[in-house]
């Protein structure tokens, strides 16, 4: 699993104690490795941003739209993902510090095996770390919301 890259899919504005969150979507190149293709039908649990920021993850594949990998290629999925724009700004501002900022995705995946058999299993553990760059961070977040450095 590697970051290939990812973008503002929206700002959602905060409620009554619900702070406002960026809705990221986050694209990974996966490289299934297995003889036949795979499905996820579900991701969750967290990622941890700099190894000190959770962000909860939970990704539903449309019931009738699985997102299927071909065996023995990489393939590029996209995630969405929740971000408290608080977050997400100081992200930002610490990767002006520092070429790259980690992230760690702990959690548990569903996933089909086979589009012919369609063997199912859930609760697949998932634990993959990365890295983001400071341009991959800066480019997340619009000069609207965060205006460049000077």
């Amino acid at each position: 699993m590697h970051l290939n890259h990812a973008e503002i899919s929206g700002v959602q504005m905060g409620t009554l104690g619900v702070p406002p969150t960026m809705v990221m979507t986050v694209v990974v190149d996966v490289y299934n490795p297995n003889g036949y293709d795979v499905a996820v039908r579900a991701m969750r649990g967290q990622v941890w941003m700099a190894d000190r920021y959770p962000v909860t993850l939970d990704y539903q594949a449309p019931a009738d739209q699985p997102f299927w990998m071909p065996s023995g290629k990489t393939t590029s999925m996209r995630v969405p993902l929740y971000v408290p724009l608080a977050l997400a700004i100081q992200l930002v501002q610490e990767a002006f510090a520092s070429p790259t900022i980690a992230y760690r995705v702990i959690g548990r995946a569903d996933v089909t095996g086979s589009r012919t058999f369609q063997v199912e299993k859930d609760d697949y553990a998932v634990d993959e770390r990365g890295t983001m760059t400071r341009e991959q961070m800066a480019a997340i977040i619009p000069n609207s919301i965060m205006p460049p450095p000077r």
